[in-house]
């Protein structure tokens, strides 16, 4: 088990603006980028009223029953940060995914393949897909993504990092051991929901890079959306760590705590310091 503790002054970040780094909300269960201001709505949560603090807590009660009220407020207070804004995140690893026999069905005559450049020009244009210019200058970057395709028809696609060094938030990066991969932005098309076809692109995507020597798939989930959650241990991604930052007076605060077999200690870029 590994542990670490941080802070930083970030009068001297380079872009201290919280809305401009991705915090994992969902990963449906590959990946999702919450809305803009993820982080900052937890922070205003000190200056809501009392009778609106009640009124959640009688929601969570029903959502949750008695019995996991109380871990439930545990999680909501990590991430309360007076005159501040805090965030908390579950690191979760996959390398056996465990597709439904139904999707493997559905999907015998479905092709998987990895998007070229001209893919993506294409679904960028046809704005039906969740596809952005900003996606295809991730390609173009190295980033890659795996298209399931039914005929000409997109089915869906996730997508994997070319970096071994991830920027989990706020500039806060892990460094991935050489068999695992970062896994994240899953989309499946409207008109094939319900097939539970993630898990079994999970699984085509690890047999396409398994020769290059990747076997595990990293993916992070905010540790209050207990459907996502609930998705990834369906899936088989287990829990290996928990990171949690928090933002306050001019300091950056980090404390992580991740499996020793999950995090890696070689230097990646620049000179060994040593």
């Amino acid at each position: 088990m590994v542990r670490i503790a941080t802070r930083v002054d970030s009068s001297t970040h380079d872009n201290d603006d919280p809305t401009a780094h991705r915090l994992m909300d969902s990963i449906r269960p590959d990946g999702h980028v919450p809305p803009d201001g993820q982080s900052e709505r937890r922070g205003d949560e000190n200056a809501r009223p009392m009778y609106a603090k009640f009124f959640d807590v009688v929601k969570d009660m029903r959502s949750f029953g008695a019995r996991g009220l109380l871990t439930h407020l545990v999680r909501r207070a990590l991430t309360i940060a007076p005159g501040g804004v805090a965030f908390r995140m579950i690191l979760v690893v996959l390398s056996e995914p465990r597709p439904s026999p139904e999707a493997a069905a559905a999907a015998t005559h479905h092709i998987f393949r990895f998007a070229v450049l001209d893919d993506l020009v294409r679904l960028a244009e046809a704005r039906n897909a969740n596809i952005f210019e900003r996606d295809v200058a991730s390609l173009q970057n190295g980033n890659r993504c795996l298209l399931q395709l039914d005929g000409d028809q997109l089915v869906g696609y996730t997508w994997i990092s070319s970096s071994a060094l991830i920027d989990l938030n706020w500039g806060f990066h892990v460094n991935l051991p050489d068999d695992m991969i970062y896994n994240y932005n899953g989309y499946t098309a409207p008109e094939y929901r319900g097939t539970a076809y993630q898990s079994l692109r999970h699984l085509k995507v690890l047999e396409h890079i398994r020769a290059e020597g990747k076997v595990r798939l990293l993916g992070y989930v905010d540790h209050l959306n207990y459907k996502s959650l609930r998705g990834v241990a369906k899936s088989g991604y287990e829990r290996v760590g928990v990171l949690r930052g928090v933002r306050r007076k001019g300091k950056f605060r980090f404390w992580l705590t991740v499996n020793e077999g999950d995090w890696a200690t070689v230097t990646r870029v620049g000179p060994l310091q040593r």
